[in-house]
């Protein structure tokens, strides 16, 4: 039988390597500024060109390469981090697998320029493809240049899958955050198509948040800290009120960014009862802990790690982060003290083991005794399921309306049609009697009769669908007027955040945001849709709808129109004023109604629940 199996030539074998550690741009922006920091960097320079199809270029002032590293760098599983396999066990670099350079080398034009500070001369290395094409010595600045051209050159499947250069610009940037992030101590400037979009000067680690987030993430940020002999953590959570649908999460074990889980899952659990379902909390947070209990060799990115006991850093983390929102006054204080308890690694040989038990009373009976039901008012309770079924008294009631200091009312007597919520695209024709007898409950839910049927509605849901359609009209037909700022507001975004902003910016004057660029982070608001607005509230308004935007197209492929809408409408929604007058009563109803969808808000909640005479009997039958 004929020999079918074959080694693959050098080449396609890069090629495929390369497949697996550069997927994207910003796959290569990573390897190149976390070689620089394993260099030794103090000032790190990140240009790009075209959102990295064009150049990627990375300019670093580290110790740099001799003539001969220069050119075996570029060889696979050519590293100078490990010399025996148990090294892989106490990694403490960024790279060390050798595969980066070489796999970038395989699908792209190369240029590297370095020089140690002790040499005269420095080295030039040229590469297409992986083919040596020079190298030779050339005068050069102390450290090290690398130039990465033409991406995917030579794979032009690979570099059809790209997306746009907004989406691939935002994953250079993310990439950028998360090196600069923990590595505050270095200093980083980034270009885009030769302007400098973010300078970050050596700082610590708060201020290098508020550097890349914003000024505005200044006051959002409190301290995280915990100093015991297996771990330390350090860094910042955001305060409850500050979590959003998308928010700006970063973990870092040892200085690399990690994603875990359960990690998150820890921080995220403090917050509980804090936040609203849905929503996440900001947060910056960085472990250090023994390497040895760290398996970084997971994924050919290094993003994925597994830990040797997740259930204990899960619990110092979540205590931790507890802790300090309970400094913060925002969770029960249950005395948290300094230390946290002594962990036992194994059991004295000559301990006694003690086996738990548990008593029980054979002659407990539950149902003995069941205890009297007592209700304060006729609306004791008033959810899916409706009102309890106890008949409440004439009493009860008249007790029930002096408490919400409210007027008796008088109902009309005559029979009017059962109103219906129409299917969407139609619109009913909707009589509103002149006297609607209503009440305001919890300064939430609306009580009223229309029509011979008893309506209770939810003003928030209300609220939204009724804003959401008003917003829908004005991106669509008639734009809000904006109503001019004697003093322009200025909010502070990051670049992307910024670039796509400006991108909306016809969107959002349709909507009466007038903004104007005024630097690579900052956006002049001149107009709002009106006067009221104060400078947080815009500042958190325009930083949501991004947001939401971004996931929106992104992940859910959405309607832009329906996003933006959608995404104000919910920010929108408690803001409005609760009605108060028939009036107000009248035109909120008459409004809703004449919607697409009256009996759902955007979010998919209900807006109404209609109980008819029939209903209401069965509960006091």
């Amino acid at each position: 039988m004929e020999d079918i199996i074959r080694l693959l030539p050098d080449a396609v074998a890069n090629q495929i390597a390369a497949g697996e550690v550069v997927q994207r741009p910003a796959s290569v922006v990573k390897e190149l500024l976390e070689n620089a920091i394993d260099a030794g960097a103090a000032n790190i320079q990140l240009v790009v060109k075209d959102a990295g199809k064009t150049l990627i270029q990375v300019i670093d002032d580290g110790k740099g390469m001799s003539f001969n590293d220069a050119r075996l760098c570029f060889e696979r599983h050519a590293t100078s981090k490990l010399r025996k396999a148990d090294d892989l066990f106490r990694i403490s670099t960024k790279g060390f697998r050798g595969e980066a350079l070489a796999s970038i080398a395989a699908i792209a034009h190369v240029e590297l320029k370095t020089k140690p500070a002790a040499d005269e001369m420095g080295t030039l290395v040229l590469i297409e493809g992986a083919d040596i094409k020079e190298h030779a010595p050339v005068t050069a600045s102390d450290g090290t240049s690398i130039a990465v051209k033409n991406l995917f050159f030579n794979v032009p499947a690979r570099r059809n899958f790209l997306k746009s250069d907004k989406v691939e610009l935002t994953h250079i940037e993310e990439e950028l955050y998360r090196v600069a992030l923990i590595h505050y101590g270095i200093a980083f400037q980034y270009y885009n198509n030769g302007r400098l979009v973010l300078m970050l000067p050596a700082s610590n680690m708060r201020q290098r948040v508020v550097n890349i987030f914003g000024q505005h993430f200044n006051d959002k940020l409190f301290p995280v800290e915990l100093d015991h002999e297996l771990m330390r953590i350090t860094g910042f959570i955001a305060k409850p009120e500050n979590a959003k649908k998308k928010s700006e999460q970063y973990m870092f074990i040892n200085q690399r960014y990690v994603r875990h889980s359960l990690l998150n899952f820890a921080v995220e659990k403090a917050y509980a009862d804090l936040i609203p379902q849905g929503s996440h909390p900001p947060y910056f947070i960085a472990i250090e802990m023994d390497p040895s209990t760290i398996d970084v060799n997971v994924s050919p990115t290094k993003v994925e790690v597994k830990l040797q006991d997740e259930r204990l850093i899960f619990g110092f983390l979540n205590s931790t982060v507890k802790k300090a929102l309970g400094t913060m006054s925002l969770t029960p204080m249950i005395d948290f003290d300094d230390s946290f308890p002594d962990i036992i690694k194994e059991r004295p040989a000559n301990q006694e083991i003690i086996v738990p038990t548990i008593g029980a009373n054979p002659n407990y009976n539950p149902f003995d005794k069941v205890p009297e039901k007592k209700h304060s008012s006729p609306f004791q309770q008033f959810g899916g399921g409706g009102f309890r079924r106890e008949a409440p008294t004439s009493n009860d009631w008249e007790n029930f309306l002096k408490e919400l200091n409210v007027e008796k009312v008088e109902y009309p007597k005559e029979e009017q049609q059962t109103v219906d919520f129409q299917s969407e695209g139609e619109k009913n024709e909707l009589e509103i009697p002149e006297n609607l007898p209503f009440f305001v409950f919890g300064g939430r839910y609306l009580f009223f009769e229309l029509n011979g049927q008893v309506m209770v509605g939810d003003l928030p849901n209300i609220q939204e669908r009724i804003l959401y359609e008003s917003y829908v009209n004005a991106l669509k037909n008639t734009p809000i007027r904006p109503q001019q700022s004697l003093f322009p507001q200025t909010i502070t975004l990051t670049a992307a955040q910024a670039d796509l902003a400006i991108s909306l910016k016809e969107d959002f004057l349709r909507l009466g945001y007038d903004l104007e660029k005024m630097d690579s982070t900052h956006i002049a608001v001149n107009a709002t849709p009106n006067d009221e607005e104060e400078e947080g509230d815009v500042q958190a308004l325009i930083e949501n709808v991004l947001s939401a935007y971004q996931t929106n197209q992104v992940i859910h492929k959405g309607d832009k129109i329906s996003g933006i809408a959608q995404s104000l409408a919910r920010q929108k929604r408690s803001r409005q004023r609760v009605p108060v007058t028939q009036e107000e009563v009248k035109s909120l109803i008459r409004r809703l109604f004449e919607s697409d969808m009256p009996a759902l808000s955007p979010s998919g909640k209900s807006t109404l629940h209609i109980f008819g005479t029939e209903e209401l009997r069965r509960y006091f039958e």
